[in-house]
């Protein structure tokens, strides 16, 4: 049986990108417990604690999964890489619609709350495509790399008319919930900068990076009143075509929050 090789790109990092690093020692009886009973034949076990949540990477016959379990030992979230032989032929039959020749790189499979996501990504001339499919299959998410030929010419204009030279970093071209998008990032001037244009080349949102002497003297005394405890890990100014917010990363010792502001002061949201 071919095993694909590659990236547990998406769904295994997401669920265990964030939270501290936990001892087994440490882990609720009632939520180890649960974890063994479903999972007897676990090797390689990583726990982390998020919050409330606790989350765990661990291999099953040198499968690589990744899990959710809420405090009371209920998994709310899953995640596993496939082996080829384990892609629906469905599936495969619709990544060859929009790539007929393309290698294999990775593949996996997301459950949560009841909800499967098959995500299956392949490699065309040196750049990575990304399909997001449900269990019918059908697409329901579609992410491609481009070459820096092939961005709209409209698009560059636009940018380097509006904002500078830019220094392309990354291209994608999405298709999500029916909206397609091109997503263009790189340097100007040394800063990060993120552009969203429509199908048409028309202008969406930019996400510029700051400094801390950037941020607005509103926001960071809204900062030290209110999140005296957490430094400023990171900063962004985010403009669409009819709003201008900024979204701060904020660390303390046991967690890190994103906070949305307007150009007032004002906090709009907090994840």
């Amino acid at each position: 049986m071919r095993r694909i090789i590659g990236l547990m790109f998406l769904t295994l990092a997401a669920l265990a990108s964030t939270g501290q690093s936990l001892q087994q020692s440490k882990v609720p009886a009632v939520v180890l417990n649960a974890f063994q009973l479903k999972y007897p034949n676990a090797e390689e076990i990583r726990w982390k604690k998020d919050k409330s949540n606790y989350k765990i990477d661990f291999k099953i016959n040198s499968k690589s999964h990744g899990l959710k379990m809420d405090y009371k030992g209920s998994i709310t979230e899953h995640s596993q890489d496939l082996y080829l032989s384990e892609i629906p032929k469905e599936a495969m039959a619709i990544v060859r619609e929009k790539a007929p020749l393309f290698d294999l790189q990775d593949a996996d499979l997301y459950e949560k709350n009841g909800a499967i996501t098959y995500v299956i990504k392949v490699k065309i001339d040196g750049k990575y495509s990304y399909f997001w499919l449900n269990e019918k299959p059908e697409l329901v998410k579609y992410r491609r790399e481009l070459q820096d030929s092939e961005i709209p010419t409209a698009i560059m204009k636009m940018i380097k008319t509006e904002y500078g030279s830019l220094d392309i970093k990354r291209a994608k071209y999405v298709e999500d919930k029916g909206y397609i998008n091109y997503i263009i990032g790189g340097d100007i001037n040394g800063k990060d900068n993120a552009f969203w244009f429509d199908i048409q080349s028309n202008f969406l949102r930019h996400k510029q990076d700051l400094r801390d002497s950037e941020i607005p003297e509103s926001i960071l005394q809204e900062v030290k009143t209110n999140y005296a405890a957490y430094i400023i890990k990171d900063a962004d100014k985010i403009q669409t075509k009819n709003d201008l917010t900024y979204l701060l990363k904020l660390q303390n010792s046991k967690e890190q929050v994103y906070v949305t502001f307007d150009k007032s002061g004002k906090k709009l949201d907090e994840k």
